[in-house]
């Protein structure tokens, strides 16, 4: 039976590949037929369960605090929401309430001395009992306990040794994620020289003083393409950029530290890493993203579309048919795999995989919503006020799957 399975699979594999309209795009997925313990999966499967999400609370839409606009949430074990949000003079503050939505206290205070920041990244994370938060202008990463949330220690990133590794010389330590061991996922980022693509984003463990835990990395995945410019007015400075259009690498960890991947977004390909970073199986869906053309494109960034496709023409680099398919993805605690498919240029749905990649249920969020957690049978999303268009507030719903 399970013979027949994986050739059934095979087939499946193979007649999506001569259905591709081109040699070009075979080639493309050459890499996805040679991956071990590999689970292909009919683009046209239909999900197992209905979701509907009821709404049960909301939180910082009113009172105190006030905030200009809200840029982030996170939720800890007792249900308790952070919210990360900017006031009048764009200064970030990290507030949390209670599960009934009532306010209960600031974390932290602004300033440069121990358990005091000046600007939060957007990544700020809980784990461990910990809340992590990198104040990007002192270039620390400041720990509070989920106890009370009083401070715990910080840590300042030019001292930690990992920067000393070859692997990671001359590279960005652009991004960390926490993990549920108490350590900490130090990302790294090559610096692109002109566009393309730089070296691999490397992941490397290590403790909260980031001392090497693992000198090689645990995963690489590769860098998003750039577009690298000099700046106007005589500068010798040069701007880089991401381009949307083209793939880039999603990750997201799991409750146990097992990593999940999409190496690029032009392909629905999942791999699963475990804790120490050693490849357990993939799952994959034959979609392609909505047709591109970059005429339709207004510029980006200030860059005119007659620059950028210079830019892409001097690298040699092809302007995409499609857009990728895939747009975002994280997992929630119950390890059900959330990604956001990309329906047309402005529109996407949110499928609900189980953690072999079965499709589970699918979602479709308003315009106005970006989920910002999923954890406790709840899903938390960033609301945005339809008429002035700022994120002010943040929506608790309830997950409710049926079967069909």
């Amino acid at each position: 039976m399970k013979y027949l399975q994986v050739l059934l699979l095979s087939i499946l594999l193979c007649f999506f590949l001569v259905q591709c309209s081109n040699n070009s795009t075979s080639e493309k997925t050459e890499h996805i037929q040679e991956l071990d313990n590999l689970t292909v999966y009919s683009a046209d499967s239909e999900p197992v369960y209905t979701l509907e999400l009821v709404p049960e609370q909301s939180f910082g839409g009113s009172g105190k605090p006030y905030w200009k606009v809200i840029t982030g949430c996170v939720v800890d074990d007792n249900d308790r929401v952070i919210i990360r949000g900017q006031d009048k003079g764009m200064r970030t503050e990290l507030h949390y309430f209670n599960p009934d939505g009532t306010y209960r206290s600031q974390i932290g205070r602004f300033g440069k001395g121990p358990g005091e920041y000046e600007f939060v990244s957007p990544n700020f994370q809980i784990n461990s009992g910990s809340v992590f938060l990198y104040d990007e202008t002192t270039a620390r990463l400041s720990m509070f306990t989920t106890d009370d949330y009083s401070f715990e220690g910080t840590t300042v990133l030019q001292d930690w040794n990992v920067r000393d590794l070859e692997v990671v010389r001359n590279m960005e330590l652009s991004d960390f994620h926490a993990r549920s061991d108490g350590n900490l996922l130090a990302i790294f980022k090559g610096h692109p020289t002109g566009t393309g693509r730089a070296s691999n984003t490397k992941f490397m463990l290590v403790d909260t003083e980031g001392n090497v835990l693992n000198p090689d990395p645990l995963i690489e995945l590769p860098s998003p393409f750039y577009l690298v410019s000099e700046n106007q007015r005589g500068s010798m400075l040069s701007s880089r950029m991401q381009m949307p259009f083209k793939q880039r690498s999603l990750y997201a960890l799991s409750d146990d530290d097992a990593i999940y991947t999409v190496p690029q977004t032009e392909d629905f390909l999942i791999k699963k890493y475990d804790a120490e970073g050693i490849y357990q199986y993939a799952f994959y869906y034959p979609l392609m993203g909505p047709p591109f053309d970059l005429d339709s494109v207004q510029g980006l960034a200030g860059h005119p579309q007659h620059a950028i496709r210079n830019a892409l023409e001097e690298v040699d680099a092809e302007i995409p048919e499609t857009a990728p398919v895939l747009r975002n993805m994280r997992v929630d605690d119950e390890n059900r795999i959330w990604v956001s498919v990309a329906v047309d240029r402005k529109t996407s749905e949110w499928w609900v995989l189980g953690e072999s990649g079965e499709l589970l249920a699918k979602a479709v969020l308003s315009d106005n919503e970006v989920i910002c957690d999923i954890q406790n049978g709840h899903l938390y999303s960033k609301k945005t006020n339809e008429e002035t268009g700022i994120t002010t507030y943040v929506v608790k719903y309830r997950i409710e799957l049926k079967e069909k």
